[in-house]
């Protein structure tokens, strides 16, 4: 969806058509849920949280402004402050990126379906036990794609942070799955 037709749906909205606020939530949905859930690795704590974000969204839509950055960006922010209010809550969800096991490897064969499974499982988990600082900026950056600024406006970090933690997100990362990448 292009980020002008959303832009356009919110001013509806800050103007009184509320009924527009479905396509934003429709547009936005599947993205904010994405987030939530690299960020909980928990479907129904992404889906609780995920409906937090879009009423809190509603109740303060006139507090966005257009001109302090884009509304994905407002969205992603109020995203985020939401799941580390809940994770707070539920301390001890974080496991150490040490204690997920490499990938045998495997052989070349017909089931190149069920390697490519097992990998992305694999890279699924080590994303889960990166600590949530670097985490949550490698999911903004390298799931949702955002640009580099957007992450740092969006977790309130400057920029030179936000790439130190991301390098250190990518180079944990890339310790625990070489054995992966060296047998794929």
């Amino acid at each position: 969806m292009e980020a002008a037709v959303i832009e356009e749906w919110v001013e509806q909205c800050q103007n009184g058509h509320t009924r527009a606020y479905s396509r934003v939530v429709l547009a936005m949905q599947q993205r904010i849920l994405g987030f939530l859930f690299r960020m909980t690795q928990n479907p129904e704590w992404a889906e609780e949280i995920g409906q937090e974000v879009f009423l809190r969204a509603f109740q303060k839509i006139h507090n966005y402004d257009r001109s302090k950055g884009t509304f994905s960006t407002w969205l992603f922010r109020i995203a985020r402050n939401l799941c580390i209010d809940q994770m707070r809550k539920r301390k001890g969800r974080y496991a150490s990126i040490d204690d997920v096991e490499p990938m045998a490897a495997e052989q070349p064969g017909p089931y190149w379906n069920a390697v490519d499974n097992e990998l992305e499982q694999r890279i699924a988990s080590a994303v889960e036990c990166l600590e949530p600082a670097y985490r949550e900026v490698f999911v903004l950056r390298e799931y949702q794609n955002l640009p580099i600024e957007d992450v740092a406006e969006i977790i309130g970090r400057p920029l030179g942070t936000v790439k130190s933690r991301l390098y250190r997100a990518r180079a944990l990362l890339q310790t625990k799955l070489a054995p992966l990448l060296q047998s794929n």
